[in-house]
């Protein structure tokens, strides 16, 4: 469990954090097997029987003082008593975890152990677009062949197809069987009859360990719907006009509902890949995507907030069935027209699951995608709960979770691998803040309970079978105040500065538009700024006008600061916060969304503002980091360029290099052992490019050194150079401090 705080010491009281212009929060990736030092968790048993406090049921800790027979809670200060058992337990304090370390794993019992090998089957099912090309189900058989040869053994798996109807295959005979189900065409319809009738569930899933040749043999027998099908499933409207056959709205909730029959009793979690070609056009669920195009100049509509926000409850709605069913969805998009997938995008964040987009099948990393989101570890069925101590409290959450309806801060998350990432900001209880004299630090409480399920190999006496264990991980952490706004400024992490504020500015793009979500944060560095000259005493004024002093933009005097200028820049031309006008496909930007709002601090750092780096040979480093700006490339005179924008990763020659350099680099060469490295260690495949200068076409690499002044010449107000808007929030500035 990685946690990292925006700042490692925290503001005094509330006039103290205003007044820094800074976000107060901190960024947690629950499932990473290590903190954000490297340390792992002390592992335990018993969690069920972990000391709660009786006031904040806050967990036992290290931090909380013992005395022979109680403690004291470190979050809250109330004396609780201790049970026999746990004064008998802390006699030998070393064979405890919580004594030991504040980062801890502790085993829970699993409640009915006689379900516990029944329900560990992992189950997967594949729901393929048949109103699709013949290259779009190409792509997605190469996928599914990925993800069968990453599935364990006992994982059951479930092949089933959409167009204007739902196909259910049996693959466990010796021919493939597929049954099919036509889909109302109206647009509140439901199947006319019940999956479970179509085909018992335990025939549609079949054991990947026996079936792997026959589900191959089904993959290759998927066609695309032809238009002669399509015109009789799904009917002609006026004039006849082909009308749709996408019916995807209709059956995900038919597949939902027929896995949640079965969810307990022959599976605790089960995942639905939903591989889809265009947007759903047939049908309940069906969208109408003639909202993107030339039609706001006539209705008067702002483009930016017309396209952000879901157009239909009904996916929203089906979400919460698929999280009643105990289903996470994954959502596959490979098409390059408007799909909506603001509206779609609900099944997959409040499942737990992701959303990939693929502008088109040539080069699509979709396969790689599948195989490595498989073969990482997860957990399902999570509950991830923070407290505070008494001073303070979480204001918002954000992450790709579903909030309890009961209790506040606690978030469910039905499944969770070791990269997703959630952050949370916080506000003072009262003005009074951190009292000056007290002698408590503020302390912050993670747990998060979850269950994996533990392969054969692992276990010693389950014969063939799988297994579930439930855990709880805890994390406590006690931070320091900081005694004056500069202490506080020296302990800022600026990348988990720039998850909170990415997590800020999505949730303002969504409610208020992409205007105003770059207005916010815009005007959030200018306000920065001026505190910090304000703090250091840097301008002076005297009615209305600076009388001494110039504004220092680039926190010369604070190197912890020194990022944010770049990163707030750099996002600000990132297609996450460009304007509809500038050309950005809503779609992609909804992809961004989704994307940018699971990623860590340093993951993000680089989607946001790519690290460049420079070699003088492809075994020899020149410099670990340049500004992205041509004339870092200049007077670097280094010949080779690497640049990793997380997505992307680039090997640029300049047009300079000695041609004796080998193009592109050696399979044994440092640089090419750092991509390796750096794509392993990745939640998604980077696309690898490499370029050179003077032969290859290099608008790619150059649409990265966003440092320049107006790069596109295209004179619209975002595109400025760096220089340029340093100069305009130093003109923010001294409005703002006059």
């Amino acid at each position: 469990m990685a946690v990292r705080p925006t700042v490692s010491r925290f503001p005094i009281d509330e006039d103290a954090q205003e007044s820094s212009g800074l976000p107060w929060g901190v960024t947690v990736t629950p499932f990473a097997s290590k903190d954000e030092n490297g340390q792992s968790p002390v592992y335990g048993t018993e969690g069920h029987l972990l000391p709660r406090c009786d006031n904040c049921y806050a967990y036992f800790n290290t931090y909380c003082e013992l005395e022979q027979w109680v403690w004291s809670c470190a979050l809250c200060g109330t004396l609780n008593g201790l049970s026999s058992h746990a004064i008998a337990r802390y006699s030998c304090p070393e064979s405890c975890a919580e004594m030991t370390s504040s980062f801890i794993d502790l085993e829970l019992p699993i409640e009915d152990p006689e379900e516990e090998t029944i329900q560990a089957r992992p189950v997967y099912v594949a729901a393929v677009d048949l109103s699709s090309s013949e290259e779009f189900l190409e792509l997605t058989k190469s996928a599914l062949q990925a993800a069968l040869e990453a599935l364990g053994p006992g994982s059951l798996f479930g092949l089933a197809t959409f167009s204007h109807k739902v196909g259910l295959y049996d693959v466990q005979g010796p021919i493939p069987v597929v049954k099919n189900v036509f889909i109302p065409s109206d647009s509140e319809g439901t199947l006319p009859v019940e999956m479970e009738d179509v085909m018992p569930l335990l025939q549609f899933l079949a054991p990947v360990d026996t079936c792997k040749d026959n589900i191959t043999a089904a993959l290759d027998t998927l066609r695309p719907t032809t238009s002669w099908e399509r015109t009789n499933g799904a009917g002609q409207g006026i004039d006849g006009i082909l009308m749709g056959g996408r019916g995807f709205g209709v059956a995900m909730e038919a597949l939902f509902k027929y896995l949640g029959s079965e969810y307990g009793n022959t599976f605790a979690l089960a995942r639905v890949f939903a591989f889809i070609s265009g947007p759903p056009d047939y049908g309940a669920g069906q969208l109408d995507t003639r909202r993107y195009g030339e039609q706001y100049a006539s209705k008067g509509e702002d483009a930016d907030r017309a396209l952000l926000p879901e157009q239909t409850p009904f996916y929203k709605d089906l979400a919460a069935v698929a999280v009643q069913a105990g289903v996470c969805v994954d959502i596959f998009a490979v098409t390059n027209e408007y799909t909506d997938l603001a509206s779609l995008k609900f099944l997959s964040i409040e499942s737990g699951g992701s959303l990939f987009l693929y502008s088109s099948t040539d080069d699509s990393t979709l396969p790689q995608d599948i195989y490595r989101m498989l073969s990482r570890p997860y957990a399902f069925g999570c509950v991830l709960r923070l407290r505070t101590s008494s001073e303070f409290k979480p204001g918002h959450s954000y992450g790709h979770f579903f909030p309890d309806p009961q209790y506040e801060n606690v978030q469910h998350i039905i499944c969770c691998d070791s990269y997703a990432t959630y952050a949370y900001d916080f506000d003072f209880i009262n003005a009074v803040g951190f009292s000056r004299y007290a002698s408590e630090q503020p302390v912050l409480q993670i747990a998060f309970q979850y269950t994996v399920v533990v392969p054969p190999e692992e276990l010693s006496d389950s014969g063939n079978k799988h297994s579930l264990k439930r855990r709880l991980r805890i994390r406590t952490l006690q931070f320091g105040i900081a005694r004056n706004v500069n202490e506080l400024y020296d302990s800022v992490d600026p990348e988990a500065v720039l998850s909170v504020l990415v997590h800020k500015v999505i949730l303002a793009s969504l409610e208020q538009g992409v205007r105003e979500g770059r207005m916010l944060l815009h005007d959030w560095l200018v306000i920065l700024t001026a505190q910090y000259n304000d703090a250091y005493k840097l301008v002076a004024y005297k009615s209305g006008s600076p009388i001494t002093g110039q504004v220092d933009v680039a926190f010369s005097q604070c190197p912890q600061l020194q990022p944010l200028p770049r990163l707030v820049f750099a996002l600000l031309r990132n297609p996450l916060l460009c304007l509809h006008e500038e050309g950005v496909h809503p779609d992609y930007r909804i992809y961004l969304q989704c994307l940018f709002s699971a990623l860590g601090p340093s993951s993000l750092h680089r989607a946001v503002y790519p690290v460049l780096t420079s070699y003088s040979s492809p075994d020899k480093q020149a410099y670990p980091r340049h500004s992205l700006s041509r004339a870092a490339l200049i007077t670097s005179g280094s010949p080779i360029f690497f640049l990793d924008a997380f997505t992307t990763l680039i090997v640029f020659y300049s047009s300079t290099a000695d041609p004796s350099l080998p193009f592109p680099p050696p399979q044994d060469c440092l640089l090419r052992n750092t991509i390796n490295k750096l794509k392993q260690d990745r939640s998604i495949t980077p696309k690898l490019i490499f370029i050179r200068g003077g032969q290859d076409d290099a608008s790619i690499f150059e649409s990265y050194l966003i440092e320049e002044q107006d790069v596109d010449g295209s004179g619209l107000t975002s595109v400025m150079g760096f220089v340029s808007f340093l100069e305009d929030v130093t003109q923010g500035v001294l409005e703002y401090m006059k």
